[in-house]
């Protein structure tokens, strides 16, 4: 699974793109002064946006008060949720 998406604050914007695999779940966060945070933990049990939640702090430091957390996309697969929400939809609409 593939989730991207930034975390706004007072002092500016980082953008963020988390991946779970099997064993882990990995974040990289771009920040405006041009330094990286990376950070993976090996916790199968841990989904994605809950790494951030738990990173929050981290992101408060770099860029003030947190003003909110906006998610761009969900990638889950090789098919995107907007994706399956589609082809449920479809189903759906076959049926009436």
């Amino acid at each position: 699974m593939l989730v991207r998406g930034e975390v706004v604050g007072k002092n500016g914007t980082a953008r963020f793109e988390v991946r779970k695999e099997k064993g882990s779940v990995t974040l990289r966060a771009e920040f405006p002064d041009g330094e990286p945070l990376d950070y993976s933990v090996d916790c199968p049990c841990l989904e994605p946006l809950e790494l951030v939640d738990l990173l929050l702090p981290a992101f408060e430091e770099r860029l003030g008060e947190i003003e909110g957390v906006f998610v761009e996309e969900v990638v889950e697969g090789k098919r995107s949720v907007l994706g399956r929400i589609r082809k449920l939809l479809g189903k759906i609409k076959g049926k009436e």
